[in-house]
């Protein structure tokens, strides 16, 4: 009788222990699977902290690229138009046109642009096409009130020759402070562009920093 009776506590200890192990080893890994939920989660919050600033990297390095290739060509179709005009060249009407396009362009993309020298920028457009405006209106050249241009091909074709030259030659402030503007227009859009080109490679490098951390630590 002793002999079973002392089998039977052995026996209840070995359970006891063995529960006892069950639960630290259940306890253990609810703890393991909450620190991989919480790490997960961490990845996640990074992972799309990560990709808002990649994108909106890329989103405003895209801007500064629109407006650096609206403002070139409007320096440089400005400057062939004054060529033409001075010169008596053909098709001064097309050329009218295109630096017309390239003014709204350039204008839009200003508008959209961040910081202050943008609006200054924007705003001494629009303040040279306003100051001009009765001299281009009597060649064909509409100034609306928000500054932009618009031409009309027919009257610009038929407006007296000296009068072209003197509105939009060389000589003339318009186009020398046009071509001057969109210059300097486009040389700070492309700084602008390559600092957002280095913020979006750096943007990329920390997500990938961060994914390698947290996927070798399991």
């Amino acid at each position: 009788m002793r002999i079973r009776t002392g089998m039977r506590r052995t026996t209840a200890q070995m359970v006891g222990t063995g529960k006892k192990r069950a639960g630290m080893t259940s306890r253990r890994g609810l703890l393991h699977s909450s620190v991989k939920g919480k790490r997960s989660g961490a990845v996640s919050r990074l992972s799309a902290m990560d990709a808002n600033s990649i994108r909106n990297a890329g989103l405003t390095r895209g801007s500064y690229e629109k407006l650096q290739k609206a403002s070139t060509s409007l320096a440089e179709q400005m400057e062939l138009l004054a060529e033409k005009a001075g010169t008596g060249g053909k098709d001064i009407a097309g050329t009218a046109e295109k630096v017309a396009e390239h003014f709204n362009d350039t204008m839009k993309q200003l508008r959209k642009a961040s910081g202050v020298l943008n609006q200054y920028y924007c705003q001494s457009l629009k303040e040279i096409s306003a100051g001009c405006r009765k001299e281009l209106e009597e060649i064909g050249i509409t100034v609306a009130s928000d500054g932009s241009l618009t031409v009309n091909k027919t009257k610009l074709e038929e407006a007296d020759a000296e009068k072209v030259r003197e509105v939009l030659g060389e000589s003339g402030n318009f186009a020398k402070r046009i071509a001057a503007v969109a210059g300097r227009v486009a040389d700070n859009a492309r700084i602008n562009a390559e600092n957002s080109y280095s913020h979006y490679n750096a943007a990329g490098s920390i997500a990938n920093a961060y994914q390698s951390r947290y996927n070798f630590r399991g």
